[in-house]
């Protein structure tokens, strides 16, 4: 990585980006390397990803994801005793333990975020909301949609005029429920 990261241009300032490449692995696939600046160190870290057609700000996005699902593994195993304070082999009482545990870990996650973050509940809410958020609603159910209409063409009882009227009634039906259109 070091010879790659040596060989490619890089961003000047303090980007949070330094420099991204497409490389090809053992195997001759193809991934995309993006090269971001560590901010612990002067150093940097180097993301990889397969998907080609994600851009490098979806890439550093998604990784930001999942290192904070790993965090919270690591504490709920290595701090609040995940594995080790209680052993059995009833599917109740695991699922009785890992609740408690999941809830210690929120109450512990809302104390920090009170005694550390000066936004207010309803700036936290959207901000978690954008964060969370891939797709919209509509694009949900337009996409449930035509799932749906798959699945009734291959059964074979399809009649397209039925299904387009009951399709475009629920589309209908939401839109005047979410408020984009009067009724």
């Amino acid at each position: 990585m070091k010879a790659i990261y040596r060989q490619l241009k890089k961003r000047r300032g303090r980007a949070k980006m330094v420099a991204s490449t497409i490389v090809t692995l053992k195997g001759g696939l193809s991934a995309r390397l993006v090269f971001v600046r560590d901010r612990r160190k002067t150093d940097w870290l180097v993301l990889l990803s397969t998907d080609l057609e994600l851009s490098n700000e979806d890439i550093v996005r998604i990784y930001g994801k999942r290192l904070d699902i790993e965090v919270f593994f690591k504490m709920a195993k290595q701090h609040l005793k995940l594995a080790k304070e209680m052993q059995c082999r009833d599917y109740d009482a695991l699922v009785s333990h890992t609740t408690i545990v999941f809830m210690r870990y929120m109450f512990l996650a809302y104390q920090n975020r009170i005694q550390t973050d000066d936004r207010t509940f309803g700036e936290l809410f959207y901000a978690c909301c954008k964060e969370v958020a891939d797709i919209s609603f509509m694009e949900a159910l337009y996409r449930l949609m035509i799932i749906a209409g798959d699945q009734l063409k291959k059964i074979g009882n399809y009649c397209e005029k039925t299904a387009t009227a009951f399709f475009n009634a629920v589309m209908g039906t939401t839109f005047q429920r979410l408020g984009f259109v009067e009724n």
